[in-house]
């Protein structure tokens, strides 16, 4: 395979956690700042209604709503370590990114090849560039860690590649 671009990192707890709370608690973070205000309302108006009944479940919608947003996050980043910890059998080895013909990743024992057809959509991050091929399963990349090629060639060499 002809290596035009090949990154390799060890990832941290920032990468980590920017690609959770940027990339896959998106949805989350949004549907509380649509929902939060909606039940706010809603008790303003049950309360002056003097229904209190309605008011008391809409608080619970509330803590509900709430509760979800500041859990989910941390839970979802402690996930993605004992996964990876199990996966890597307990070692942190170095992430090995190539692009040529197909993304190829190596980290470890773990091997896994994807098609630039699979890229459904790109995030640049402070940290990191993420390359989704599914909705909750991405390519973590680091921007300081091209070995072959640089980050800047490579965000135009991946937005040709990528047609979706």
């Amino acid at each position: 395979m002809n290596i035009q671009f090949e990154n390799r990192y060890d990832s941290d707890d920032a990468m980590v956690s920017e690609y959770v709370h940027k990339v896959l608690c998106r949805r989350i973070y949004f549907m509380g700042a649509v929902f939060i205000p909606i039940a706010l309302i809603m008790i303003g108006i049950t309360l002056s209604e003097q229904n209190y009944i309605m008011t008391a479940v809409l608080g619970v919608c509330l803590l509900i709503i709430t509760s979800t947003i500041l859990i989910t996050p941390p839970m979802t980043i402690r996930q993605l370590k004992e996964i990876d910890y199990r996966l890597h059998n307990g070692k942190k080895p170095v992430a090995v990114i190539q692009f040529g013909e197909h993304i190829s990743i190596t980290q470890g024992t773990f091997s896994l090849t994807i098609e630039y057809s699979q890229i459904i959509k790109t995030y640049e991050l402070k940290h990191t560039f993420v390359l989704m091929f599914a909705k909750n399963n991405g390519i973590i990349i680091d921007p300081a860690g091209f070995t072959v090629g640089s980050y800047h060639e490579f965000k135009d060499f991946i937005r040709t590649k990528c047609t979706n």
